[in-house]
């Protein structure tokens, strides 16, 4: 018998129906739904598979565990074999599921940014009917995207198709989509970045891309470019992003993520008036729950039949 823990949360759960479908697949599979906020150590000491984000300290005492399924495209502090009591766990994540509503929420930044949308929305406040000339096209801009998996190429789509000319950076060189003008290795990412009207942050927290954006990157971009990171907030050196939007070597920042989460009721990034702030929602849809599920249902196939496993974390490489 192969025992499944699913702890769901506020933001995560299993749709309808979904329980039907798993015990369809083999009737000797034994089934634990609990929230996050209830005593689940007991039931994670059984389990062989978990869905879901189980307490990194409580991981090593799960001693059946052979595969755990982040309902997360981010793996962080998962990715560390040693909060493992064996060390062949199978470590899987949700990549595929974020992209378009992500994508929507990087569209949503720049437009409000572009638009003025935020200064309008306290001008309504305010009673105030004042318009504001200091206006930007997206239109025949340059997109810059460093991170071309499902969110970066899902980014990409729809700037092309918006009518933006698409860099990308990427660690491996590929073939370059339709959709992308110039792909560019990460030795090259200066080049991208002189080139860029928007910067589009999705890489993944590993040790090569923390900080991957500081002052000397700041100083090779155009002082119109506005920052979009909804990636991890250690990718951006924080205290030389404030320096350089306080002293407009860049025209602005929408930030998804911060470095740390919360945000401190201190950091000056809430006063300035060229941010646009969300607290790591970027990734949030009602429909969200269906298709984490379809991923694992998928994967959990595989596992029943011996099968390789989609979405498999490098322990390595960090994602």
């Amino acid at each position: 018998m192969h025992n499944i823990l699913v702890i769901k949360n506020e933001i995560f759960d299993l749709p309808a129906g979904a329980e039907a479908e798993i015990n369809q697949l083999d009737s000797e599979l034994k089934l634990n739904l609990i929230d996050s906020s209830e005593d689940y150590l007991p039931l994670l000491k059984e389990a062989e598979i978990v869905f879901g984000w189980p307490k990194t300290d409580l991981v090593k005492k799960a001693e059946n565990l052979k595969w755990l399924h982040l309902p997360s495209a981010g793996v962080d502090r998962y990715a560390n074999q040693e909060i493992y009591q064996k060390n062949d766990v199978l470590l899987t994540n949700s990549s595929g599921v974020y992209g378009k509503p992500i994508a929507e929420h990087v569209f949503s930044m720049i437009m409000a940014h572009n638009r003025n949308l935020i200064d309008y929305a306290y001008d309504k406040k305010d009673k105030n009917w004042q318009r504001k000339t200091e206006i930007k096209d997206f239109f025949n801009s340059t997109v810059g995207i460093l991170g071309f998996g499902d969110i970066g190429s899902t980014v990409a789509k729809r700037a092309k198709a918006w009518g933006a000319k698409v860099l990308a950076l990427k660690r491996t060189m590929i073939e370059t989509p339709e959709y992308v003008d110039k792909i560019y290795l990460s030795d090259d990412l200066d080049k991208l970045l002189k080139e860029s009207d928007y910067l589009i942050l999705t890489l993944p927290a590993t040790p090569k891309t923390e900080g991957i954006i500081g002052r000397d990157e700041f100083k090779l971009m155009k002082d119109s470019v506005f920052i979009v990171n909804i990636g991890r907030g250690t990718l951006i050196k924080q205290d030389q992003l404030i320096e350089a939007l306080k002293n407009n070597w860049i025209s602005g920042a929408g930030l998804d993520v911060t470095d740390p989460e919360p945000l401190p009721e201190n950091s000056q990034l809430w006063d300035l008036d060229n941010v646009i702030l969300t607290p790591h929602t970027s990734g949030f849809s009602p429909t969200n729950d269906q298709r984490r599920f379809e991923i694992f249902k998928d994967n959990l196939r595989s596992y029943l039949n011996g099968q390789q496993l989609k979405n498999i974390v490098d322990f390595k490489l960090k994602y």
